[in-house]
């Protein structure tokens, strides 16, 4: 018969899991401390670099933290294990991960086991981090590679352009309303004129008429660019 204690506490936004299923080293030499700690409420965990340790320079203690009847204890329980320190040490991250306490197993026999994750800022996607982070490589590339490359960047260019092409037909069919609205009001009002003035003189050939015909010739102009169709888009290939 054994007992397991499950915490997982919300993971913050904005971070994810780097490493899961880990335990915390050298519990059997601080007994006294993890069982207070075990039996405190609202268990957390802290950690600090140790880099006096004489037996490892990238050691990290870890610290439970938990509140007890009188007070809140901060005591050491052990230690990240040597090669994730190490990595973490190595690598720079140290200032921004976090300690998420998983679970506590607790044996009949007095065997204690406390698993934690380590948390750090989500990390982008496989694809992006090799193009953002991928090094200059001098010389002659295979085809794989250079096609790769092309594709992708082509991917780039196009989003943007599409984008804009979309904006330019909306802009241009509003435009062609604008024009043939104009055009149906410089019709309109052209033979408005154009009746009166006739009745006026019973000529159509006097100079009332020239200003009547010129807006309605201006307005059928403008009326057949609005609705004329477009020219196919002549495409080259390549």
């Amino acid at each position: 018969m054994h007992e397991v204690i499950s915490f997982l506490p919300p993971i913050q936004v904005g971070y994810e899991i780097y490493y899961e299923n880990l335990e915390i080293e050298g519990l059997q030499d601080r007994q006294a401390a993890v069982w207070q700690f075990i039996q405190g409420s609202n268990q957390l965990l802290d950690w600090e670099q140790e880099p006096s340790n004489p037996q490892d320079p990238h050691a990290i203690k870890i610290l439970g933290i938990s509140e007890q009847i009188f007070s809140t204890k901060h005591e050491m329980l052990g230690y990240v294990p040597g090669n994730v320190a190490k990595q973490i040490v190595s690598s720079g991250f140290w200032p921004f991960l976090q300690l998420r306490l998983d679970c506590i197993y607790v044996a009949n026999q007095g065997a204690i086991a406390i698993r934690f994750q380590i948390l750090g800022p989500i990390r982008k996607k496989s694809g992006d981090e090799k193009t953002a982070e991928r090094p200059l490589i001098q010389g002659k590339q295979n085809d794989s590679e250079v096609t790769s490359t092309t594709h992708q960047t082509d991917r780039e260019v196009e989003g943007p352009q599409g984008h804009r092409i979309n904006i330019k037909r909306v802009a241009f069919f509003v435009l062609r309303i604008i024009v043939v609205t104009i055009g149906i009001g410089f019709a309109f009002v052209g033979g408005e004129m154009g009746s009166a003035a006739w009745q006026a003189s019973e000529n159509l050939f006097s100079m009332m008429m020239l200003l009547p015909a010129t807006l309605v010739i201006s307005g059928g102009l403008l009326i057949w660019t609005g609705i004329r169709p477009s020219k196919p888009r002549e495409t080259t290939l390549t």
